[in-house]
């Protein structure tokens, strides 16, 4: 039964975690219960992890079903979170006590926040949501449990949790109502910060930032451009009111303004002319009535609470500043940009997944077929890493983590697993080195792995040209294959030269296929934790951009069943603001999507403030 998935991963083939649950769920020797409490302390998720006969497994055998049990413990709490967790087993099986055993150890709850890696860095992030959950409960009872128990002794649950909500007029009223706002979006992502700006109805400008946060290890260097850019939007919305008390030198704070929102302006000229505009405008200066973002990390809310994403892996390496009170201050962003409103102004905040999937609801709900964003809508970002949202039917977003980037997908693909995570080849995660995540499977990093292992086998002229344009470099005794990031950062340019092959190399076409194919498992997996019932995924990001791209992602899904991918590009602009931005000749609704939904996101929070 588990011969075929080991022979597999010692071919270097990925071993699917939907398929080993299927295969053992068909004739299971013995299984695990588990009871997941969720950070709200009281709904709750009943699953199940069917297991074969231990006694009669191989060392590599029982080693892939360690994996599999550990990744089944793991892609729930990534996916839902957590308060406490309960497995309950047969007592009298000391193999599967002792496998049991083997796998809450690598979850390191014992120890301190700052020591654990791996999987125990999933229970830091855990901890830091039921922190902002539960301020009022003592230190000791906010921390994550794991308890063993027999079968016979677990927790009495009637019901699993279900995300399900009555459909209501959200999505459509967020556009609409707009006439004397000034809202500001900002869409923050790995590779840039992507702003939109709201004034009387009308999308008055959009703005560009390139970043690397994740090599940054001072929190104001993350916290500083974002401020910084709202602070230039605001500016911004100030010179475009057509109404009186300007200063004289009006027009030269316009050109200055404009120079500071090109893609290549530097934090500090941004900083300047922001200052600059600020105090010539004095008391005739806008403030915001909304401000909606979307932050790539876990966001409960409206504040960042995670802390264990590659964004802030700098900071984290930051040996001087202590990691926890500079994460601190990253979760106080909301209270930071609430400063730029007015006393009424609300601060919304999510991650960049769920802002995915509130924007594409938001274009359904105005176009001729409303009834696709009924039931709730599941979309993902698909760019630097593989940002994942849900949002339900009533417009709410549930408070759980839902880090499918992070989940464990592929227990095989061995020759992948002999590299470190910064070599393009590796299966491992950059950010927890645990190997088989949709961050090295279906997104950017995904596209490199692929690429490579598919180009050095059968076409070195292109792996040549390739190295040529400085698109992938080697360095270090091993050799080891990365795509620079310094002293030019050349992943979005190298992505779009695969993208632009896509239609002619057949080895290339194969990437965007596989990829496609693992969407599917993504589908699959989160559909099985989260039990949705929503087949349509919704993508956003650049992967989308161009058409034969987004077709090979669709001709690989269809090598499983069970989804539908949407692409959500200049087909989805139904509302006004995302008109505007389709009919904008420089920028493209799938660049700045997810910053108009911002917006709107933004403005859901000011119809709710204005009914309270």
């Amino acid at each position: 039964m588990i011969s075929q998935f080991t022979e597999a991963a010692e071919h270097g083939r990925p071993v699917f975690i939907t398929d080993v649950r299927q295969e053992l769920s068909a004739d299971p020797a013995t299984q695990v219960e588990g009871v997941l409490v969720l950070p709200d302390g009281e709904a709750a998720k009943r699953f199940t992890i069917p297991l074969p006969e231990l006694g009669q497994l191989s060392e590599r055998e029982r080693e892939l079903v360690v994996d599999y049990v550990r990744a089944e413990v793991y892609n729930h709490l990534a996916t839902l979170g957590g308060y406490a967790l309960t497995l309950g087993f047969d007592r009298g099986k000391s193999r599967v006590a002792e496998l049991l055993e083997e796998v809450v150890e690598e979850f390191q709850l014992g120890k301190p926040r700052a020591e654990r890696t791996e999987y125990g860095r999933i229970i830091n992030m855990l901890d830091r949501i039921n922190d902002a959950l539960h301020p009022d409960l003592d230190p000791g009872e906010r921390r994550f449990t794991i308890e063993l128990c027999d079968i016979h002794d677990m927790p009495v649950l009637t019901e699993s949790v279900a995300f399900s909500a009555l459909p209501t007029e959200v999505f459509a009223d967020v556009s609409k109502g707009l006439d004397g706002t000034v809202i500001c979006g900002l869409d923050v992502g790995g590779t840039d910060i992507k702003a939109a700006l709201e004034v009387d109805g009308r999308l008055v400008a959009l703005k560009e930032y390139d970043w690397n946060p994740a090599s940054y290890a001072e929190v104001e260097q993350i916290i500083t451009p974002i401020i910084t850019i709202a602070r230039l939007l605001r500016v911004r919305a100030t010179l475009s009111t057509p109404e009186g008390g300007h200063p004289p030198n009006a027009d030269e704070l316009t050109e200055a303004v404009l120079r500071a929102f090109a893609p290549e302006a530097s934090v500090e000229l941004m900083q300047q002319t922001a200052s600059r505009a600020e105090t010539a405008l004095g008391d005739h200066l806008r403030r915001f009535d909304a401000i909606g973002l979307c932050f790539p990390d876990v966001v409960i809310r409206n504040r960042i609470v995670g802390g264990e994403v590659p964004k802030t892996q700098g900071m984290r390496r930051n040996a001087v500043r202590d990691f926890e009170h500079q994460f601190a201050q990253l979760t106080d962003l909301d209270t930071a940009l609430a400063a730029l409103c007015h006393e009424n102004g609300v601060v919304m905040n999510t991650n960049d997944g769920p802002m995915a999937a509130f924007t594409a609801a938001v274009e359904l709900a105005a176009s001729a077929t409303p009834e696709l964003c009924s039931r709730g809508v599941f979309a993902h970002s698909l760019g630097t890493d593989l940002g994942t949202g849900l949002v339900l039917a009533d417009g709410t977003i549930p408070e759980i983590p839902l880090e499918v980037y992070n989940l464990i997908l592929d227990l095989g693909s061995d020759s992948a697993r002999e590299f470190p995570p910064e070599d393009l080849r590796s299966l491992a995660n950059t950010n927890t080195g645990i190997p088989g995540t949709p961050q090295k499977l279906a997104s950017q990093a995904g596209a490199f792995r692929l690429a490579d292992a598919a180009l050095c086998a059968s076409r070195p002229d292109l792996v040549r040209d390739i190295e040529r344009r400085g698109f992938v470099a080697e360095e270090g005794a091993r050799l080891m294959r990365f795509v620079p990031e310094s002293p030019v950062d050349m992943r979005k340019p190298y992505l779009a030269y695969l993208m632009g092959l896509a239609d002619t190399v057949d080895e290339v076409a194969e990437v965007f296929r596989t990829i496609g194919e693992y969407l599917a498992v993504v589908h699959a997996e989160t559909e099985y934790i989260l039990e949705t019932g929503l087949r349509q995924r919704f993508l956003f990001g650049r992967f989308v951009k161009i058409a034969r791209c987004f077709e090979l992602l669709q001709e690989g899904a269809a090598r499983r069943d069970g989804v539908e991918l949407i692409a959500a590009d200049s087909e989805m602009a139904y509302t006004p603001l995302m008109k505007e931005l389709d009919d904008d000749p420089l920028h493209t609704v799938a660049q700045f999507g997810q910053a108009i939904g911002a917006i709107y996101f933004a403005n859901s929070g000011r119809l709710r403030a204005d009914v309270g």
